[in-house]
């Protein structure tokens, strides 16, 4: 079952934080390399606690980080890869964007029973309220992106 984006933003990655009608943003860059995975969750529970996020918005957060920069890491040919998120309007998005080449159109599939991987991105359909990925904005790669509902705030 394929998923399409209903939306699409990406700005330039920046390590800042831009406060903009009750939003706040964060944004960082980390090495592709697979010790990034935990970096990328270490740093998005840091910018969450900052914002007050409900512990369960924390680690349903760093869920689907961690299986966005592993795909990144896996399956593209990328020096770096970037994680933006937003936190506002009773939501926060998780955007990761690789620079390299890799599958678009990204659909959460089926894993055979006994597969050791592969069922990342059920988890993430299952966990988000919408995601999707979009070729990045003025540079080669893509965007991979999730919203989660921030019932609790």
């Amino acid at each position: 079952m394929a998923l399409l984006p209903r939306s699409a933003h990406m700005a330039p990655m920046l390590p800042a934080v831009h406060p903009q009608r009750s939003r706040q943003r964060a944004e960082f860059e980390v090495p592709a390399q697979r010790s990034s995975v935990c970096v990328a969750r270490h740093l998005l529970a840091e910018w969450l606690h900052r914002w007050h996020c409900p512990q369960s918005v924390v680690d349903t957060a760093q869920l689907v980080v961690s299986e966005f920069v592993t795909n990144a890491v896996v399956h593209t040919v990328s020096d770096r890869i970037a994680c933006l998120l937003q936190h506002g309007d009773r939501r926060l998005r998780i955007e990761v964007r690789d620079q390299g080449t890799g599958a678009s159109g990204l659909a959460a599939r089926s894993a055979d029973v006994e597969a050791t991987s592969g069922r990342g991105l059920q988890l993430v359909d299952a966990l988000a309220d919408s995601w999707g990925d979009i070729p990045a904005a003025q540079t080669r790669g893509r965007v991979v992106w999730a919203e989660l509902r921030l019932d609790d705030m």
